[in-house]
Order: C-alpha cells, then sequence, then structure tokens
C-alpha cells in the first residue's frame, strides 16, 4: 500500500471537537484526548486487510472513522488513524506518508517493510 499524502476533512476544524497541535494536520479529541491524522492511502494489486493490520499494529494506532475525504488520487482512501499518543502518531505520519508499506516473509515469519524507493509514494 502507498501513503500518498496528509488529508484535512472538513470537521478537523471544528474547535468545539478537536484542538490544534504543535505537528503540523495532527489534532487532539476534545471528547477523549485521542490524537488524529488523515492518511491517504492506495491499495495495491492483490492486497486486503493486510499490510494494514501490520501497520495499525507497529504504530499501536487504530482507524477512528473511515472515509472522511474525498482521496486526490484513484483508487486511494482517506481515513483518520488514531493514537493516544502525540509522539507516536506524529512518527507514524513521518514514516509511512510519500512511502509503500509491504509484507515480506522471512525465515521467523512475515515483516513488515516501509519502503520510501517507490515514485508513486511521493
Amino acid at each position: 500500500m502507498l501513503f500518498t499524502r496528509i488529508g484535512h476533512p472538513a470537521f478537523l476544524d471544528d474547535t468545539a471537537a478537536f484542538r490544534a497541535t504543535d505537528k503540523a494536520h495532527i489534532f487532539q479529541q476534545v471528547e477523549d484526548d485521542y490524537y488524529v491524522v488523515a492518511l491517504e492511502y492506495v491499495l495495491e494489486e492483490g492486497e486486503g486487510q493486510y499490510p494494514m493490520e501490520d501497520v495499525l499494529d507497529r504504530f499501536l494506532c487504530h482507524i477512528e472513522r473511515f472515509e472522511v475525504e474525498v482521496p486526490v488520487g484513484a483508487g486511494g482512501q482517506v481515513d483518520l488513524f488514531a493514537n493516544s499518543q502525540l509522539e507516536r502518531l506524529s512518527d507514524a505520519v513521518e514514516q509511512l506518508v510519500g512511502r509503500r508499506a509491504y509484507n515480506v516473509e522471512e525465515d521467523d515469519g512475515i515483516a513488515l517493510v516501509i519502503d520510501d524507493s517507490v515514485p508513486e509514494g511521493r
């Protein structure tokens, strides 16, 4: 899957529900103090539940809301990712946006790879 960009759905501008943070594009939900960011991604041929499950596990995130904005890229989807720690969510954004995440088989199981050598992800 290619993580192509950070989104900004209009509902994030509702100051009664969200507060801006010192990290660009990451907001804190007033209701539960979770941090959220909208990310656009494109699934590649043959991908289903994985590698998304592994991405969420690696960064201890969950998807708070699905399809929160019209995607820019063909075949893209923009979801709202959430985490209880600002630094952890910021790290996920830095490591994912502009990169390809995929699984590879290794001797001891399946490993998630985050690759920045894919031009489509930039």
